[in-house]
């Protein structure tokens, strides 16, 4: 008995299946490009992400096909997709950390008033949040606007394309759409003041329900055998806080999850929806356990930087690694030495929550600076942005955090792991299980089905801890030294980015 998850991210798409102790039994990935039509625009055809979850599912279930009990989605948010009745997308989907629409941004936060909006959505408004690329369509391409049925996630639109109706998570919903995180519905005050309605959007419904079977065709596309049950999903971000066994019963444990995005989050009981948590820019989300929230403080930029990397320096490592069959990744990294470097970036290439004109930038190069200095720059960037995020989730947090669980892209490299433990000062515990996100979602699974009998169960089951990582303590004081530098930069350069936006 197996449960078969989809991971719909960012950069690609993941079919992982799971035995009942949390294994992995097999896993297929798919990655696809991005569409950049403009400066600042990030879009992807809809019908990529159907083919990446078609191709990635029958690879897996064509070998495990008797195995299969359940399946169920973990999914990105904030990337909206206008969806015909017929189940097709009119257009490309426009990505979370598009900034095409700051004037949109901006007309929300003038029209609701930001500390009105921060109470009904639960985290300040940007140029991430769903809503803002609504109105975006609606001001912009109005042909487009009036010819859309819903406004979809990919969750609901894969499950639409599966054969069922409508629906969404609620934990989804509240990431991605106009939603009173309180109310559990969206928010009429939001849909009246940009003139929408509830019909333009997918149902809510709670996760970890069953939705039923997949009909003989779709099935017979997917290579899936009779009687997979479908089950609601949810977002990936709450999806990987329970696959890392983060919970209501553990506040003392903060989850940092590392992908195209960073987002550092812990479980309570309520909201936290002070003047305190807006300053700090905390959001409150609704969690894919019921009667819980996910508080959560986020950066649009991670695992992206480094792809880009990657993609625009690193060609050399990328040809070595389709020669051996290697990951490009392992090879870019195994020349860096974490021990305070001389560069330093400042990691906003996809902007920053908070202030919609952040944009990255390189310090300290010169004629001596290798692709290795500026690659270890970027992850040390990437990983003081962590521990700003981790510090204001800690300022509001009733109980001190003592531990940081990791996972996402940089539990594949001890080194960054390392790294994240001297810069935070925290301990961190990386996951048996890379794919927290995914795992959550089999727990999911695994209850609506039967196989556990509770997530509490679930949990023992399937979250173990690899391998832990302290601080060290004299490279943590040489890397308290540049996060004092790192700070003072991303001040002085607020307003010099806000002057460049409007050149």
């Amino acid at each position: 008995m197996a449960l078969l998850i989809v991971d719909i991210g960012t950069s690609g798409t993941k079919a992982v299946l799971f035995s009942e102790n949390g294994n992995i039994i097999a896993l297929s990935y798919q990655d696809y490009p991005l569409i950049y039509p403009k400066p600042g625009w990030v879009e992807i055809d809809a019908e990529t992400i159907w083919e990446a979850f078609r191709k990635t599912v029958c690879e897996v279930a064509n070998k495990h096909q008797k195995e299969i009990k359940a399946l169920c989605i973990s999914c990105m948010g904030n990337s909206i997709v206008p969806v015909r009745k017929d189940g097709k997308a009119i257009r490309n989907s426009i990505m979370a950390f598009d900034t095409r629409n700051i004037e949109e941004v901006d007309m929300i936060r003038h029209a609701i008033g930001e500390k009105a909006y921060f109470q009904i959505r639960g985290g300040q408004s940007g140029p991430w949040i769903g809503e803002s690329k609504i109105l975006w369509l609606k001001r912009n391409e109005p042909e487009t606007f009036s010819q859309t049925w819903k406004f979809m996630t990919f969750a609901d639109f894969i499950q639409t394309r599966l054969g069922f109706p409508a629906v969404i998570d609620y934990s989804t919903a509240a990431t991605s759409l106009p939603y009173d995180i309180k109310k559990l519905e969206y928010s009429e005050p939001l849909m009246r003041e940009f003139g929408l309605n509830r019909q333009m959007f997918s149902e809510p419904v709670p996760s970890g329900i069953v939705l039923g079977e997949i009909g003989l065709e779709v099935r017979t596309e997917l290579c899936l055998p009779k009687g997979v049950k479908v089950v609601s999903g949810g977002h990936d971000a709450p999806c990987g806080l329970l696959g890392a066994g983060v919970t209501k019963a553990t506040p003392e444990v903060l989850a940092d999850i590392s992908g195209t995005f960073e987002s550092v989050g812990c479980i309570r009981a309520k909201p936290d929806l002070t003047q305190q948590a807006f300053n700090a820019g905390v959001a409150s989300r609704c969690n894919i356990t019921r009667g819980t929230y996910v508080l959560m403080a986020s950066s649009p930029t991670s695992g992206s930087i480094i792809r880009w990397f990657r993609d625009e320096f690193a060609h050399e490592e990328r040809m070595t690694a389709e020669e051996e069959k290697a990951n490009a990744y392992n090879i870019m990294f195994a020349p860096l030495k974490f021990d305070g470097g001389t560069v330093m970036v400042i990691p906003y290439f996809s902007g920053k929550a908070g202030d919609p004109y952040a944009k990255g930038a390189f310090m300290g190069l010169t004629l001596s600076t290798s692709r290795q200095q500026m690659l270890q720059g970027i992850v040390e960037g990437v990983t003081y942005e962590m521990k700003a995020l981790a510090g204001q989730l800690e300022a509001i947090s009733e109980v001190p955090i003592e531990v940081i669980r990791s996972f996402g892209g940089p539990t594949k490299s001890s080194k960054w792991l390392q790294l994240k433990a001297d810069i935070s000062g925290k301990k961190v515990e990386a996951l048996h299980v890379e794919e927290a996100s995914a795992l959550g979602a089999a727990i999911l699974a695994g209850v609506a089905t039967g196989v556990y009998d509770s997530y509490e169960q679930a949990i023992k089951a399937t979250v173990k801890i690899k391998v832990t990582y302290q601080p060290r303590p004299e490279i943590r004081q040489i890397y308290e030294h540049h996060y004092a530098i790192y700070k003072q930069l991303v001040e002085a350069l607020k307003p010099l980015n806000k002057r460049l936006y409007y050149i």
